[in-house]
């Protein structure tokens, strides 16, 4: 490789990686790829051109650009399957490739970059990127043959008669094709269909090949008196000419299209209007012969009938995906007490059967009816202000009318973004938000919290079938939420009972006054470093605090002895885990903690007892109990020595790992003292942990 060119690649890798985000800024946002998220989440537009960057930073670095270019041809080929235009294909290696550029050329003007290097990493771009659109326009090619053949293969079938328009189970595909298949058949200019609000007569406009902003406000369709009439409720096929005064709406949407007729056409099932096609032909206006108006209502029987079978599908489908919803909510609620894990879930699933791109609950805490968020799915662009919310949302910053409503009759609120406290007024126009709902979680008559959904569109087109789901999740929701808290009493109690006997050890044996909350909390400790469950932590903090208990059985006098114990006492203190065990065995929820309580004393060699286990034999939750109560018992006066120095504690830990302890445990309670996440542990001062063991400095 020339020098120019290795330099051009240094300085191409150099604008990649280091002036990445200003490569990013220099791809307009019109440009491909699209995504129907877009408009709401800008992210994902971000995170494709982040990853098209990084398959060219690999191609560079490595020489290979096999894989860059086979992907090249898979999304040219998604691309050309989805309809789209070569040029937008195309448009993706062109973007990319005139933002890198820029940014070369900006690092020239800047004196960041010498001009031969920047015409070699110019150069090697353009080999590179041009090979992107070689394969991407001949993958294109290659697909869009394919799909016109397959049509070709069904035209004498569909000029027939559009049959298989009925077997589309997918409204908006299905809407789209009548719109192609009408102008093929009829020999139209222009088309749109339109469905009918059945209370309003107003009709919504579902598809046209036009450019139906300049012409529809907000995609509806007023009637006329005199149309609604004929197509509604004589079920007439109507052609309009010129621009009749009677017709004041439809002459306004005449001229706006600049048509001299238009052919309205009711799609009619059984005998019931579900809305109206439109065509028109600015080169042909005398085209609406008898005949051609026959086809075109034959057409749109059939396509009202196809209409019917995706609505019914779509409701179908829907009620399935929003019962499948309900059943995984009743399954989490009946599976986990893990209020934060629960909620999550929740969040994420109401999101995605309501479709709406952001989700969040926020419970009440505290007296102050203030509502923090716990858990929340989907995000805005730049949304760092969301972080102030953490501090909590007051009901009094909700709007009167709708708090009452919300937190004191236990009602849905449909709300307007510009009065709602949960997004600012200047981002309101960049997320896209129109409405937000705000659902009460609430038990007996109690507000726990609030769901808030964002939604995209006005408040009202939210669907009611929403509020009805959104409602029964969020009382799933308030019954889980009720559950927990019961459950934290309900643990509480047992708990407070537990240290109540732990602390009947103590009395016996002063010198051991607090051990057993000290080595509850190094357990706790290395649990949490080790990153078990929530329920493995649970059973661990109970027989942390009971794990003595058992020597109530033993003999004051042993306990207490200043001396070293004769084998006949040693035996008699052995027998402590087993009485322990014997305590709490009528205790039903103390179960799984009385096998850590039994084995605390078992060694890793298998030299412990009572039952001389080894190594994974040993329960885990016993083999972190065994580190931590070894550990406290040095670091506290007893009857018989004095308390060691940490760096002795840490050295004795190191030393016995392998024999006496498990060093997985011992690795991990290291950590611990380590990262300081027992804060009440001080190292004396100049003292380190001695060569040999961890090399850790407590």
């Amino acid at each position: 490789m020339s020098a120019e060119r290795r330099e051009g690649k240094k300085l191409a890798l150099n604008a990649i990686k280091r002036k990445h985000s200003e490569v990013i800024a220099r791809i307009t946002e019109q440009d491909p790829p699209p995504s129907s998220f877009y408009a709401f989440l800008k992210l994902t537009r971000k995170k494709y051109f982040n990853g098209y960057l990084d398959s060219i930073r690999v191609a560079l670095e490595t020489g290979d650009n096999t894989d860059f270019l086979g992907n090249e041809t898979f999304q040219s080929y998604s691309h050309a399957r989805n309809g789209y235009a070569l040029k937008d294909v195309l448009n993706v290696p062109r973007s990319v490739r005139n933002a890198v550029t820029g940014v070369i050329e900006e690092m020239v003007e800047n004196g960041e970059a010498q001009a031969g290097a920047a015409l070699g990493a110019i150069t090697l771009l353009d080999e590179l990127l041009q090979d992107a659109e070689l394969i991407r326009a001949q993958a294109y090619t290659q697909t869009r043959d394919e799909v016109i053949r397959f049509y070709h293969s069904y035209q004498e079938e569909i000029d027939k008669f559009p049959s298989n328009l009925a077997a589309t189970l997918d409204f908006s595909t299905l809407m789209l094709s009548a719109v192609k298949k009408a102008l093929e058949l009829i020999g139209a200019g222009r088309c749109a269909f339109f469905s009918r609000d059945l209370m309003t007569n107003v009709l919504h406009l579902e598809a046209s090949n036009f450019v139906h902003e300049r012409v529809f406000s907000d995609s509806m369709l007023m009637l006329d008196d005199n149309l609604i009439e004929q197509l509604v409720h004589k079920r007439e096929t109507v052609i309009v000419e010129g621009h009749p005064r009677s017709m004041p709406s439809i002459s306004s949407i005449m001229r706006k299209m600049k048509s001299r007729a238009v052919l309205l056409v009711p799609l009619m099932v059984r005998d019931r209007n579900l809305g109206v096609m439109l065509l028109d032909n600015v080169e042909r206006p005398e085209m609406f012969t008898p005949e051609t108006v026959n086809l075109a209502v034959r057409f749109a029987n059939k396509v009202a009938g196809a209409m019917e079978n995706a609505r019914l599908h779509g409701s179908e489908q829907q009620k399935i995906k929003e019962t499948m919803a309900l059943l995984e909510v009743s399954r989490l609620v009946t599976s986990t007490l893990d209020i934060e894990v629960l909620l999550s879930r929740l969040v994420q699933i109401t999101a995605d059967v309501c479709e709406v791109g952001k989700c969040t609950v926020y419970t009440c805490r505290g007296e102050e009816n203030c509502y923090y968020p716990t858990a929340t799915f989907g995000l805005f662009p730049d949304s760092e202000w969301e972080t102030e919310l953490r501090e909590g949302v007051l009901s009094g910053d909700l709007v009167d009318e709708e708090a009452e409503v919300l937190l004191e009759q236990h009602q849905v609120v449909i709300s307007d973004p510009r009065l709602c406290p949960f997004i600012p007024d200047d981002r309101i126009e960049e997320t896209g938000i129109r409405s937000v709902l705000l659902v009460p979680v609430y038990v007996r008559d109690r507000v726990l919290g609030i769901m808030v959904l964002f939604y995209t569109k006005d408040r009202h087109e939210v669907e009611s079938e929403d509020l009805n789901l959104v409602e029964a999740i969020v009382g799933q929701a308030a019954v889980a939420l009720e559950n927990a808290s019961l459950y934290e009493d309900l643990e509480m109690s047992y708990f407070s009972t537990v240290k109540a006997l732990a602390r009947a050890i103590e009395v016996k044996d002063p010198y051991t006054y607090g051990h057993s909350e000290k080595v509850t909390e190094y357990s706790m400790a290395i649990a949490r470093r080790m990153d078990l469950s929530e329920w493995d932590r649970r059973n661990i903090k109970y027989a942390a605090a009971l794990h003595d208990i058992g020597k109530i059985g033993i003999a004051r006098k042993v306990l207490n002895k200043p001396g070293a114990l004769s084998e006949e006492e040693f035996l008699h203190v052995k027998t402590h885990p087993q009485l322990g065990d014997s305590i709490i065995e009528p205790v039903a929820f103390l179960q799984e903690p009385r096998l850590i309580i039994l084995h605390h004393h078992e060694r890793y060699d298998g030299k412990g007892y009572p039952d001389g286990l080894r190594g994974v034999e040993i329960p885990l939750g016993a083999r972190i109990l065994s580190v931590a109560d070894s550990y406290e018992a040095m670091m506290s006066d007893r009857p018989y020595r004095k308390a060691l120095p940490i760096s002795e504690a840490i050295k004795e830990l190191d030393i016995n790992a392998g024999t006496q302890f498990d060093p997985e445990v011992v690795k991990a309670f290291l950590e611990v003292l380590r990262k300081g996440e027992l804060p009440e542990i001080k190292e004396p001062a100049g003292q380190d942990v001695p060569s040999g063991s961890t090399g850790l400095r407590i």
